[in-house]
């Protein structure tokens, strides 16, 4: 392949154009990414140091031209992050962390939202979503942060509630998770370098919304929430303060009947 014709062949890998999507402020999940890449910069890299070979020597170019975009420095040492909502029902988690692992020093940081606060704001953007494969999603996205934990590097557990109610607390140990020094800074909610509006797909207040953790309320039906609690797992669910664990009462009413004569 001629150097010329290394940009298109990287654009079609990327589902003809992703980055530029991105870019754009075009692409689906993604918001304030508006010019957030120096796409010349990566096709300038991926030109420069592609060679015919394998699998993860790609992987690797891409990264590192992703880098470039961004304003990396070749061996500048800084930590990298990659943020990502990757789809459990390709194993995107397992595939790419194997990739990854191979040429990087990789840490996980796994943020898990209540599947009812995250169904109502999937809504949003696909009111056609199915409810079973929702479930299944959330289920064996578990499973492959467990794999990950095992196969490729150390990984932190986080709440999206936890990180609303608690912020501070969270990025601190978000910062020493990673090994830097924490910033006031990282309090700010922001998209693109700047500080964003709000946090939330509603959008109705600025800064951090805590209504987002149980607004599924006003949307979800009670036939949906209960679908949802029967279907996923109990550990994924958030109870506020002042609401019971329904999960451990039923361990505990289970316990309690298997101990009462005749049961």
């Amino acid at each position: 392949m001629s150097r010329a014709g290394v940009p298109g062949f990287f654009r079609e890998l990327q589902k003809d154009g992703h980055l530029e999507r991105v870019n754009a402020g075009h692409a689906k999940q993604v918001s304030g990414s508006e010019d957030s890449l120096n796409l010349e910069a990566y096709y300038d890299y991926v030109s420069e140091h592609h060679r015919r070979g394998s699998v993860n020597r790609l992987v690797r170019n891409h990264e590192e031209a992703l880098a470039a975009a961004l304003g990396h420095i070749k061996e500048d040492g800084r930590t990298r992050v990659i943020f990502c909502a990757l789809q459990p029902s390709n194993r995107d988690l397992t595939r790419v962390s194997k990739l990854l692992a191979r040429n990087y020093d990789v840490r996980g940081i796994f943020l898990a939202r209540d599947p009812r606060a995250q169904l109502a704001s999937n809504l949003v953007r696909n009111s056609t979503l199915n409810l079973g494969r929702f479930c299944q999603r959330q289920n064996s996205y578990g499973q492959e942060v467990n794999w990950f934990i095992e196969n490729c590097g150390p990984a932190l557990h986080l709440r999206f509630e936890n990180l609303v109610t608690d912020t501070e607390a969270c990025m601190r140990e978000i910062c020493d998770f990673i090994g830097i020094t924490f910033s006031p800074a990282t309090l700010e909610y922001t998209q693109n370098v700047k500080v964003s509006h709000s946090n939330s797909s509603f959008a109705v207040s600025t800064g951090i919304d805590s209504s987002v953790l149980t607004r599924y309320k006003e949307s979800l039906s009670p036939e949906t929430i209960e679908y949802l609690e029967q279907h996923c797992m109990p550990e994924l669910f958030w109870h506020a303060p002042s609401e019971p664990d329904t999960s451990v009462l039923q361990e505990a009413q289970l316990g309690i009947n298997q101990r009462l004569p005749g049961r």
